[in-house]
């Protein structure tokens, strides 16, 4: 009795918590259907709910450009973080030669560094290639330790006694990473994935400073410039800050129902 008491008492706080969490989406969603002045309005009236703040931003013509722009990068800088963090975190974990740990720790080490202090000599590097306002600066440099560092972790819990087997029927290691790892990885990868793609999409100084042409512009600068240029209209700052928000939350919900999947059909076959 006692114990149904404490799980009903904490599902009850968990409720009160997530609610309360909830409040400022609800908050930003009901307010961007209002032309409002005042960013105290809570009212809610049927009469004053309209679209004109979407329609206002998606009537402007380099909106498309915009999201396709960040669309593009987001995705491309997700295949391009899997494809690296997995050779990498494979070759840390299950490969043997010279140096192995000491060239992971400093790549970790390299984690502690705030991107603030890399950023001018990476404009510079990107500057010297001629690839500024190009989306070669934009999607190259969104690899980094985090994503080797998630990877062999979760390589370095795959058998041993499995990989030698594949090396005695003849598998090389790159069929070994194709055919046998990444399938008993996957929830690694779509962890990864998830946390790839919110990073690029909700990105601002880095494209900020390395593209000066409107064209491209990805979405979240787009949308600050729509907020400056109606700034006292708070229902288009909640709308603009609504569809920046939408893409990455949708991606993430997606994902995170083929999360369990994966983490099911991974303990199938491990």
């Amino acid at each position: 009795m006692k114990k149904k008491g404490s799980r009903i008492f904490s599902n009850t706080i968990l409720l009160i918590l997530a609610g309360i969490s909830v409040i400022p989406f609800v908050y930003m969603i009901i307010t961007s259907l209002k032309v409002t002045y005042n960013s105290f309005d809570f009212s809610i009236s049927l009469s004053s709910l309209t679209l004109s703040n979407y329609v206002e931003i998606f009537s402007n013509k380099n909106f498309g450009r915009y999201f396709l722009n960040s669309a593009f990068i987001s995705v491309s800088g997700v295949i391009l973080t899997l494809v690296f963090s997995s050779l990498a975190g494979y070759a840390f974990a299950k490969l043997e030669f010279k140096g192995n740990d000491k060239i992971f720790l400093f790549i970790v080490l390299t984690m502690i560094v705030p991107a603030q202090v890399t950023m001018v000599p990476l404009y510079i590097i990107m500057k010297y290639l001629g690839w500024l306002n190009t989306y070669w600066a934009l999607i190259i440099p969104i690899p980094s330790a985090f994503g080797v560092f998630i990877m062999r972790q979760a390589i370095l819990n795959v058998p041993k006694e499995l990989l030698e087997s594949a090396k005695i029927d003849g598998y090389s290691d790159l069929k070994i990473l194709i055919k046998i790892v990444i399938p008993l990885v996957k929830p690694a990868l779509i962890t990864l994935s998830i946390f790839t793609f919110m990073g690029a999409w909700n990105s601002f100084l880095w494209p900020l400073v390395v593209t000066t042409k409107d064209a491209m512009r990805t979405l979240p600068l787009a949308m600050s410039t729509m907020q400056l240029q109606h700034i006292n209209n708070y229902g288009s700052s909640m709308a603009s800050a609504t569809i920046g928000f939408l893409p990455p939350f949708i991606f993430y919900l997606i994902l995170q129902r083929k999360f369990v999947d994966g983490v099911s059909l991974s303990g199938i076959k491990g």
